[in-house]
């Protein structure tokens, strides 16, 4: 099973569960190596329209094949192996099925139109093929994947592809991000708790003696280089939420990140934080202290991953 997956859609998430473990395609530990190689199905697979475009394909019908296998048909602009999807990273894509038997499409992301990315985890621990899948890849490559039938009876299954055949998925990569806030932590304002992180970023809080202060306080405790954060932006996001009496109240660190709405679908759910990370940057880790109301005072540390 996929230890979590944040889909932009609603089909995306009937999509991506009850995987297969990858088993013998599991990357090894320590490099970026994946079992899928270039194979005759993947090989084969006629691509037409750009990186980020809906893709027409022309599936050959002949190729029978035992293991899942992999092309890269669309080489990334530049040196980008820094962003290289590895163990512990977010992989933001657009990705599109067909069934091999009958080369009808059966699912494509809604991003092909919007623009907007679909994620999933990189996780040595949690391998299976869809991940796999794009494992070593760099953002800007399309990937054309041959699952064999069993890796592919999951997704056939539920998106009527024939019984018993292979599959073709096309994955554009549109990005790589940690699963942290990376970068150079600041002081924070005073009657701020203090904030540390372990060696894989996980925060925790140290509380003040003094009260919370009133209202809604913010800063910024490390800064990223990624995009700005609009009002209209869909987050992925670490989120450690703590009461003031040091009770932990939730911490997305124990079950993966959260898929954090725009502002208006987040108001409506009855978040309150969400408007205090519009115009902050990807790759930021947010500190937020709420005081108001009749509502308990509560700290959040908030470590946004992705935007869309």
């Amino acid at each position: 099973m996929l230890r979590r997956i944040v889909p932009a859609t609603a089909a995306a998430a009937l999509l991506l569960t009850g995987l297969t473990a990858c088993g013998a395609q599991q990357a090894s530990a320590g490099d970026c190596a994946t079992g899928m190689q270039p194979g005759a199905l993947s090989d084969s697979v006629t691509v037409l329209g750009g990186f980020g475009e809906l893709p027409q394909v022309k599936v050959p019908s002949d190729v029978d094949i035992v293991s899942s296998q992999r092309t890269v048909v669309s080489e990334a602009d530049g040196d980008d192996s820094e962003r290289r999807a590895e163990d512990g990273t977010l992989v933001g894509v657009k990705m599109a099925f067909f069934d091999a038997a009958s080369g009808k499409q059966l699912y494509a992301s809604g991003g092909f139109q919007s623009g907007a990315s679909e994620f999933m985890i990189i996780d040595d621990e949690q391998a299976n093929p869809l991940t796999e899948s794009v494992r070593c890849a760099v953002p800007g490559e399309r990937i054309v994947v041959g699952f064999a039938p069993q890796d592919a009876a999951p997704i056939s299954m539920q998106l009527g592809g024939t019984e018993n055949a292979p599959l073709v998925g096309i994955f554009d990569v549109d990005s790589v991000s940690p699963l942290s806030a990376k970068g150079a932590a600041r002081g924070l304002p005073a009657g701020f708790p203090a904030v540390v992180t372990n060696d894989e970023g996980r925060p925790g809080i140290v509380l003040p003696p003094n009260s919370a202060p009133s209202g809604t306080s913010t800063a910024v405790r490390i800064e990223g280089d990624g995009d700005e954060v609009s009002s209209d932006s869909n987050i992925v996001a670490q989120v450690l939420e703590v009461g003031w009496d040091g009770r932990q109240i939730s911490n997305s660190w124990e079950q993966g990140p959260s898929l954090l709405g725009n502002e208006d679908q987040i108001q409506q759910s009855g978040n309150t934080y969400r408007p205090e990370l519009t115009g902050q940057t990807v790759g930021s880790q947010v500190v937020i202290i709420e005081n108001a109301g009749d509502a308990e005072p509560r700290v959040l540390v908030v470590d946004i991953l992705a935007a869309f």
